[in-house]
């Protein structure tokens, strides 16, 4: 008994760690997201020429989110003890609540298709660290 509370206990664990190292790597590319922009601002409105870095912008933002998942979803997966694919799937809910929060719970388009790529993005982390606890439980 007393290890069955300390395998969900340490469930619990890798879902918040998961979601920590997500949401850090969030802020951390969020700054330095504004550092960027600050750099490059001539004015204020119309008279900043951002409509030159959006195209950049928005593929910098889909492939950091794509990064920051996946780490979340792989340190949701190496700390977890069973049924990883459950745990990385509530990592990516979690996610997906802090994200919509986030956004005042918005469900424009554009806004859905990032919460919905929040899954695959994550699931692709766990399904990683998977393949190395194979690998690992194979090699001993």
């Amino acid at each position: 008994m007393h290890t069955s509370n300390k395998q969900t206990g340490r469930n619990i664990f890798s879902v918040v760690a998961g979601v920590l190292t997500s949401s850090a790597l969030f802020m951390l590319a969020g700054l330095i997201l504004l550092l960027f922009i600050a750099s490059k601002a001539k004015g204020h409105g119309e008279e900043s020429d951002f409509g030159k870095f959006s195209g950049g912008i928005d593929i910098a933002a889909i492939i950091t989110m794509f990064v920051c998942c996946s780490l979340g979803g792989y340190v949701t997966g190496r700390i977890s003890t069973k049924n990883d694919l459950i745990h990385g799937s509530i990592t990516a809910a979690v996610l997906i609540l802090l994200l919509a929060y986030i956004s005042e719970f918005k469900f424009t388009n554009t806004d859905i298709l990032n919460y919905l790529l929040i899954i695959p993005f994550t699931l692709t982390g766990t399904i990683l660290a998977i393949r190395m606890k194979k690998r690992k439980a194979v090699l001993k």
